[in-house]
């Protein structure tokens, strides 16, 4: 009897070592079980007489063998704690979890409705009850066994759900926008380097939609079988793509890129040498031989990018600048999730991070190009504006009698042409519309038996401009100019105009009303008030190509209240400027 009692305590301890328990401690935070877990494997679904190993790379498991698993989980609580057991990182075709009495099969040869909790790991519900032990175990089965075990409160997994969800919608809105953006450079443009950006940016997104499980929800929750084509087509198509890209941004009219013929054909073949890699080794391989493949496309692209800028391409430094954040981030990728490597950083964050940098250089360097591109459309648009106005001008003086549809024409091409090219101000075009319509406005006026228009007439000469231009140059001129018309712009409104009069000569007209029976010299003195305002902001310039040197306005100004009265206005704002200048200039004279 002794004996016996003897021998159970021992199989018990044998038994409690052998199932070492992971302690769950600690609600706000996951527990790992990987170091606890025990492995082995088997030609069927049982789990009787099985070999038992605490590392599984020791097993030399065969793709139509099972996996089976085991761990053993210890509530450290005086109370029930609800938990999920998890399998993060998922790449199984079959898994079968066993605990509290349930099973669940799922995995991914199943329909996603068949996971207990509807996102891209694997989460088993476990209600932990106090100061108990829980055997958790299963099985799984695939050519492709990719996982790692944890613990947690739903609220620790709920959380980092949000986050992460958040960070990737963000990651997809951008990536998403980008791919739009490029699109729209190839429609406008028809240059094929913006198609290559778009497949590369929309071939990189998709990549991460399937390996996020986002796939698995939202296309295709019942055709499982997809899973792998999607993945294999995704990054295969990021690779071809990147070459693409490559040898795209630095094709020119008549040239050749090194190398492309080759990358060519490499790309043609590359989908049927992953093909043969899966028949003759892996799945597994088949998956990493794109992504292994990777190195040698930075290397060529590293040869290409610099050839072509030693043959004079301006294109080559750009490119190279862009695809350096992708490359660093792809590398550190790759040496992480390939190679093992330890690195302090999240390998995720860090590629979506240089994908979304790489892609807003390359965004960024299209748009760049568009804007030359619609400018140059915008200066030739520009240039027929004129020819056509000049061609008014000409026609204008030719034809004395001219019809109600020829002066509506000759309105209508004034107004293509009323802007001064080099200020952006209004010109003297559009200032002579301004004067004849506020006479004309005015005769239609239901209130013109009670009130009168008054026009001011202002005439503005920059001082000692033409030795600005013998001395230093008509383009600090044209720099005068446009700090001047900047002054100016602001002034512009229904009732005020002022633009650019001829050379370096400036004109306000501004129109009032006053009644009849109040008139006194309250606009008069508005407008003198304004034409202070703006000497005053013109002597204030301050320009730096004319070091220490003031910039000066003398100004004439005069009214009248009638059309007839218009040109003698002018005439007398003339001579009143005039006579400032010869007062000694940059000072204000009405007539």
């Amino acid at each position: 009897m002794k004996r016996s009692c003897l021998l159970f305590i021992v199989l018990l301890l044998n038994f409690h070592e052998a199932f070492a328990s992971a302690k769950f401690n600690n609600e706000n935070s996951a527990l790992v079980l990987d170091e606890h877990m025990e492995f082995a494997v088997s030609d069927t679904i049982s789990s009787d007489n099985l070999k038992w190993v605490k590392d599984d790379a020791i097993l030399n498991r065969q793709p139509n063998q099972y996996l089976h698993f085991r761990v053993t989980l210890n509530n450290e609580f005086n109370q029930t704690i609800p938990v999920w057991f998890s399998v993060g990182f998922p790449a199984m075709k079959t898994l079968v979890v066993k605990a509290n009495g349930e099973v669940w099969e799922t995995g991914d040869a199943f329909p996603f409705k068949s996971r207990e909790v509807h996102v891209s790991n694997y989460h088993f519900p476990l209600q932990l009850q106090p100061k108990e032990t829980e055997l958790i175990q299963g099985y799984m089965k695939g050519e492709i066994l990719r996982y790692t075990f944890v613990v947690g409160s739903p609220e620790y997994f709920t959380n980092m759900y949000v986050d992460t969800l958040q960070r990737d919608m963000t990651f997809f809105g951008a990536m998403s926008l980008l791919t739009l953006l490029c699109f729209l450079g190839f429609f406008a443009s028809r240059k094929i380097v913006f198609l290559s950006f778009a497949t590369f940016i929309f071939a990189t997104t998709f990549w991460f939609f399937r390996v996020f499980g986002y796939a698995f929800e939202l296309l295709w929750p019942q055709a499982p079988w997809l899973n792998d084509i999607s993945y294999a087509v995704s990054v295969y198509a990021v690779l071809i793509s990147s070459f693409w890209v490559v040898f795209a941004s630095l094709s020119r009219d008549g040239h050749q890129v090194f190398g492309a013929t080759w990358a060519k054909w490499f790309c043609v073949a590359l989908p049927f040498i992953g093909l043969l890699a899966w028949q003759t080794v892996s799945l597994d391989f088949a998956l990493k031989l794109p992504v292994l493949l990777f190195f040698g496309f930075i290397v060529m692209a590293a040869i290409v990018i610099t050839v072509e800028h030693k043959k004079g391409s301006d294109r080559a430094k750009w490119l190279a600048a862009a695809m350096l954040p992708v490359t660093l981030s792809t590398l550190i990728l790759i040496s992480i999730a390939v190679f093992q490597i330890s690195i302090d950083l999240d390998p995720i964050a860090t590629f979506m991070t240089g994908i979304v940098l790489t892609s807003l250089f390359i965004v960024s360097l299209t748009t760049s190009y568009m804007v030359k591109v619609v400018q140059r459309e915008r200066d030739a648009q520009k240039v027929a504006a004129q020819d056509k106005a000049r061609q008014a001008e000409k026609l204008e003086a030719l034809v004395k009698e001219r019809t109600l549809e020829l002066e509506k024409t000759n309105k209508t091409l004034a107004k293509l042409a009323s802007c001064d090219v080099l200020t952006g101000l209004p010109n003297r075009r559009s200032i002579d519309f301004f004067v004849d319509e506020s006479f004309t406005a005015n005769s239609d006026d239901a209130q013109q038996c009670t009130e009168d228009i008054v026009l001011f007439v202002a005439l503005l000469d920059l001082d000692h401009f033409k030795s600005i231009n013998d001395r230093y140059g008509h383009d600090v001129g044209d720099i005068v100019l446009k700090a001047v018309a900047h002054v100016l712009q602001d002034f512009n409104n229904d009732t005020r105009i002022a633009g650019r009069y001829g050379g370096e000569e400036f004109a306000v007209i501004e129109r009032k009303r006053e009644r009849k029976r109040e008139r006194g010299n309250h606009e008069e003195a508005s407008f003198a008030k304004t034409l202070s305002t703006i000497h005053k902001s013109i002597n204030e310039l301050e320009i730096a190509e004319l070091p220490d040197q003031q910039v000066g306005v003398s100004i004439g100004w005069s009214s009248c209240t009638t059309s007839d009265d218009i040109v003698d206005a002018f005439r007398r704002a003339d001579n009143a400027l005039y006579a400032a200048k010869d007062r000694g200039r940059n000072v204000i004279l009405d007539s």
